[in-house]
């Protein structure tokens, strides 16, 4: 397996990276903070740009490409902080498009690629583990009960849940604007969109079982971990090019070998968690068994970017901790997205599950 990226997919690497320097300046994303608010302009500009059809096959009218694209594109929009769904709307429009019914897919599909339809998952309940499903729909198809913690939950058109009804856990469609939905906004860590969801009987439809379900969570998040890791490549970068001009004694901090043997850590984990999350993207495109996978890059990830992003304010000292440096969008949503999605003890314990199994080399 070569992970090496392609010139297409390179390509597409600087052309989202050329874009979002251009186009998202680092005060409106304070704005947008300071709202609580998801960056509809942005959003905008993705789906005319057609970044949004990666997700999807040509059959569906996306582009046909892998879900290694489509981290390319999460991981850019990690490095620049941008306050938009992309990793919520890929991860369940990849759910819809395999496993709903035909109808409910021509539906939704190409108002996801238009920008209009906004599908996000809404899995955690009030317990915060990853995995349990309380909530049940009804003999009449409507779902009453709570979501805590559903990413970018208030700007959604529709909601993906997590829910049982008599075959067990499944996913469910339901409209975010029904009158028998009410989100509450939360404050989190990262300073992004978050809301508690009340579904007050409200019309669900099936989307798909344990199956569309797990799937869901796969690509969410191995997604997730590459979050981490475009969070975690900025600041080494911001990092890097700090101690190349801040003097100490007369010479560059960068020139000091302690600063250096920081900088070295922070790099090593970088590569090794960008390596294993790419690895789970192969794996998840060629449909094996990813789910060993999906957790150790997971694990990895959600590990390594607290160390790394700390180690970036050690090495900025004072000017680090200052909100006017940029430094602070990434340890705020590195450290979310380290949680998000299973946080690297709730993935090491996924791998343990499987420690007696055979382990096959070859």
């Amino acid at each position: 397996m070569n992970l090496d990226l392609t010139e297409t997919q390179e390509l597409l690497q600087n052309t989202v990276r050329d874009y979002l320097q251009r186009e998202l300046p680092f005060d409106r994303i304070r704005e947008l903070e300071r709202a609580g608010a998801t960056d509809a302009t942005l959003w905008t500009g993705i789906a005319e740009q057609g970044w949004l059809e990666l997700v999807f096959s040509e059959a569906r009218g996306g582009a046909g490409t892998s879900l290694v694209d489509v981290g390319i594109l999460v991981e850019e929009l990690a490095r620049r902080a941008a306050i938009v769904p992309v990793l919520e709307v890929a991860a369940a429009g990849r759910a819809i498009e395999r496993f709903a019914p035909a109808e409910m897919a021509d539906e939704l599909i190409p108002g996801i690629l238009a920008g209009t339809a906004v599908p996000v998952p809404a899995l955690l309940e009030a317990a915060d583990r990853e995995g349990e499903v309380a909530l049940a729909v009804g003999a009449d198809g409507r779902l009453s009960g709570e979501k805590a913690f559903v990413d970018h939950g208030q700007w959604a058109t529709h909601h993906l849940v997590s829910a049982r009804d008599g075959r067990g856990p499944a996913l469910f469609l339901v409209e975010a604007g029904s009158e028998a939905v009410r989100c509450e906004p939360l404050h989190s860590i990262g300073r992004t969109p978050l809301a508690a969801v009340c579904y007050a009987g409200a019309p669900a439809r099936r989307v798909g079982g344990a199956d569309a379900l797990a799937e869901l969570v796969r690509s969410g998040r191995a997604l997730a971990a590459l979050q981490c890791v475009g969070s975690m490549g900025q600041a080494l970068d911001m990092t890097v090019a700090y101690a190349s001009v801040r003097e100490q004694f007369g010479k560059p901090i960068g020139s000091f070998q302690a600063v250096r043997h920081h900088c070295a850590n922070m790099a090593m984990c970088v590569a090794s968690a960008r390596l294993l999350v790419y690895e789970a993207l192969f794996a998840l495109d060629a449909g094996g068994d990813a789910d060993a996978l999906v957790a150790s890059a997971k694990a990895s990830a959600s590990r390594a970017a607290p160390e790394v992003l700390m180690l970036a304010h050690q090495i900025h000292g004072g000017n680090g901790i200052i909100e006017e440096n940029d430094l602070y969008f990434f340890t705020l949503r590195g450290k979310e997205r380290s949680l998000a999605w299973g946080t690297g003890e709730e993935c090491l314990e996924l791998l343990s599950a499987g420690v007696e199994a055979p382990a096959e080399f070859l």
